[in-house]
């Protein structure tokens, strides 16, 4: 009989223990995250008439700050992990100038807003405080741009990031990770006609410009709270 209480009390002890080391990564959460982003595509412009000879061929690129708040829940899955599923916003926004200047002198200024994620991450456990995750995200953002007859859509894409969660005290932690996504080919196109094109004062030359497969590389610190 002390045997069977002896081996009951030890497997209880194990089990409060892993349920504790557990609960420091199990459940909902909030954060808010700053990084440095990198954006980059291959620019390109072509057009309905051989005579307008506006430049647009070239790489495009800007580095600029983001914050972001992330939501999510945590679960069980397995024994030292757990399985997150959640979503994050960029309320910010991001624009910048590519090459693609008309033979007229008209310019084409991009904006990239509303930003948001939605994601699955599973955290695999190092000691009671760090856990290493990896995570994999659908990725949404709006675009406009000026002096175009017919605007680009969405970004949309895919993406995943590494990184590694510290809890700071019993609901607190951060969070760093290396996130990279990668957007599906987008395009716009203005239609114009005279003096934006040489050569010939009647004519209408429709500009396609494309913008492939942007690409965004973070490096991003995260700081919040479960619950």
């Amino acid at each position: 009989m002390k045997k069977i209480l002896s081996t009951t009390a030890i497997a209880g002890s194990l089990c409060l223990l892993g349920t504790s080391a557990f609960a420091q990564f199990a459940g909902p959460y909030v954060g808010i995250s700053v990084s440095s982003a990198g954006f980059g595509t291959e620019a390109s412009k072509t057009s309905s008439n051989a005579n307008s000879t506006g430049s647009g061929n070239g790489p495009v690129g800007a580095i600029f700050p983001l914050a972001a708040i992330d939501l999510g829940y945590s679960m069980a899955a397995g024994k030292g992990t757990t399985l997150a599923i959640g979503a994050t916003y960029t309320p910010l926004k991001a624009d910048f100038d590519g090459k693609s200047n008309d033979t007229g002198g008209l310019s084409h200024k991009f904006e990239i807003k509303d930003a948001y994620s939605i994601y699955v991450q599973p955290t695999f456990e190092i000691n009671k405080d760090a856990a290493a995750f990896v995570k994999g995200f659908y990725s949404k953002a709006d675009v406009s741009a000026t002096n175009l007859t017919r605007a680009p859509g969405d970004l949309e894409g895919y993406g995943a990031s590494v990184g590694l969660r510290v809890m700071l005290t019993k609901d607190a932690f951060m969070q760093v990770e290396g996130v990279y996504t990668q957007y599906d080919t987008i395009s716009a196109t203005r239609t114009s006609v005279g003096d934006q094109i040489v050569g010939n004062s009647n004519t209408t030359a429709t500009r396609t410009f494309t913008a492939k497969d942007p690409k965004v590389a973070e490096g991003r610190i995260t700081f919040g709270m479960k619950f």
